[in-house]
């Protein structure tokens, strides 16, 4: 008798479709290559679309609907706190406003070191404390009576003595590689970020071994779809940049966890199918204050001496005399979101002119800046050092001629991209994008390899998937558009032989773990 099917998409953080190649020519990932030659996938260059961070591409992808979702980190006015993703992430406190009348792509599987958990709109919980799914006819029992929370997974995993084995090697190994890496990049003076060295420790020692165990219990529970998140390389660019031998290194064990989730596909009451894809790539960073000397909000408290300035993340500056006013400026890679906390709503070109003049114009000249977009009432407008310019004609279309337009691919797709963040409510009064020369880009955080903006090869990840799928990317400019290619795989994947119906449970949230980080990079 035929068995029913199930799809297993494995998520590779921050790896762009250019550095895949680059990996597997290198050897880095032997078993993803294997796939390639025997088994008929082929790796698809896409667009993720602008922010090119992690919780938007993750939105478009699992729900169709990444809207007012401006970067990996932002400042909610109406709800008047920071939101940020990540292992104690705070956007459980607005999920409500999102993804209304969406149909989640994994409404009925696991989703596993995820931004969102993809089942409904009061379960989106980013630190993965999940509720013990609820008993239900429509759910089959061995999905009702158990409780997936980060403790019981790391509980059941550590139960297996062999793990623990595992775990004191892995722990040694690389305790030893990240203080060798440390020490070598610190004598030949080669760029790094330091805290993304222990972050990656961590990350391989447990949240990696974690995230493949729970992989494979999800497939032994008869899930129909999982969604698993694997985020060490994008760490390892932060650190070092995408184009370190260090950050293809961690692609090896990347690889062996693929391997083991794949050798999982046909051991239990389902057969798998695996789609392997990333959400963004990574363009080599130049980290602002290491070009400038001081951080971008600096320049911001000097221009606006009566103001508090907080940086996200960053320094708070706090000036001598009465304050007047707050400003937080949120910051994903080369990407940073400008708020008046105290002046309700996005304020637009005309507003700000009046409040503040002059102040849009410094903030286009400022070191390190490349452009500035703001509203103008109803339009977009950029504002660049030289000169200023709608994104879009009266005709709705973007003028390709324009110097600005001309160090882009595709301007007009780069045109709508932008568009759609300037429309968003919850981006910042004004939205600043760091320069890019020299295949580099100016970080606002102090990251090596960077993404969130524009430029170079952040804003196209890979999709590794079967031929006869028939999956198609070339005229993809944003994550919602690959929403339908993967609905339409997963319900062909489902219908048969066995009614979808009759395996229908609750999304499962499992978790690598609540105390470390998932999706919580600057992306």
């Amino acid at each position: 008798m035929a068995r029913d099917r199930g799809l297993v998409i494995i998520h590779l953080d921050g790896l762009g479709h250019h550095y895949l190649q680059r990996a597997l020519t290198q050897g880095h990932m032997p078993f993803v290559q294997q796939l390639i030659d025997d088994e008929g996938y082929v790796p698809m260059r896409w667009r993720c679309g602008l922010p090119s961070t992690t919780p938007y591409v993750q939105a478009g992808l699992m729900f169709g609907d990444n809207r007012e979702i401006p970067s990996f980190r932002w400042w909610d006015k109406e709800a008047n706190r920071l939101i940020v993703f990540g292992g104690i992430s705070s956007f459980k406190y607005v999920s409500d406003k999102y993804f209304r009348g969406a149909e989640p792509l994994l409404a009925q599987g696991a989703a596993i070191a995820t931004c969102y958990t993809a089942e409904a709109i009061e379960t989106y919980r980013l630190s993965y404390r999940h509720r013990a799914p609820v008993r239900d006819s429509t759910i089959p029992t061995q999905h009702a009576s158990l409780r997936y929370s980060a403790q019981n997974i790391a509980a059941s995993w550590l139960m297996n003595p062999l793990h623990l084995l595992d775990l004191a090697r892995t722990t040694f190994v690389q305790v030893w590689k990240a203080y060798s890496i440390y020490w070598q990049a610190r004598r030949h003076g080669w760029r790094q970020a330091d805290k993304y060295l222990v972050t990656n420790m961590l990350e391989e020692i447990f949240l990696q071994q974690m995230t493949r165990y729970a992989t494979t219990q999800a497939m032994r529970e008869n899930y129909p779809i999982i969604y698993a998140a694997f985020y060490t390389y994008d760490g390892m660019a932060h650190a070092f940049g995408p184009e370190s031998e260090y950050s293809f290194r961690s692609l090896k064990h990347i690889d062996h966890s693929i391997q083991s989730i794949a050798h999982e596909r046909q051991a239990h009451k389902r057969d798998y199918e695996i789609l392997i894809l990333s959400d963004h790539g990574q363009s080599e960073s130049v980290p602002y204050t290491q070009k400038h000397g001081r951080t971008f909000g600096q320049w911001i408290a000097e221009w606006l001496p009566t103001y508090q300035v907080e940086e996200f993340n960053g320094r708070k500056f706090t000036p001598a005399q009465t304050i007047e006013g707050h400003i937080a400026l949120t910051y994903s890679g080369g990407l940073a979101h400008l708020y008046f906390k105290d002046l309700p709503g996005r304020l637009d070109r005309t507003a700000l002119e009046e409040k503040f003049p002059g102040l849009i114009e410094k903030v286009a000249r400022a070191p390190g800046v490349g452009f500035v977009m703001v509203r103008d009432g109803a339009s977009d407008l950029i504002v660049t050092p030289d000169s200023l310019m709608p994104i879009l004609t009266a005709s709705g279309v973007a003028d390709s001629a324009h110097p600005f337009f001309a160090q882009f691919d595709e301007p007009e797709v780069i045109a709508r991209q932008l568009h759609k963040l300037n429309s968003f409510e919850r981006s910042g009064d004004l939205i600043i994008f760091g320069a890019y020369a020299d295949r580099r880009q100016i970080n606002f955080e102090y990251q090596m390899g960077g993404h969130g903006s524009l430029g170079g090869e952040q804003l196209f990840p890979f999709i590794l998937a079967k031929r006869e799928w028939g999956m198609e990317t070339r005229t993809v400019g944003d994550a919602c558009d690959l929403y339908s290619q993967l609905k339409r795989l997963r319900d062909g994947l489902l219908k048969a032989p066995q009614s979808f119906s009759a395996v229908a449970g609750r999304s499962l949230a499992m978790v690598a773990s609540s105390s470390t980080r998932s999706c919580l990079h600057a992306g």
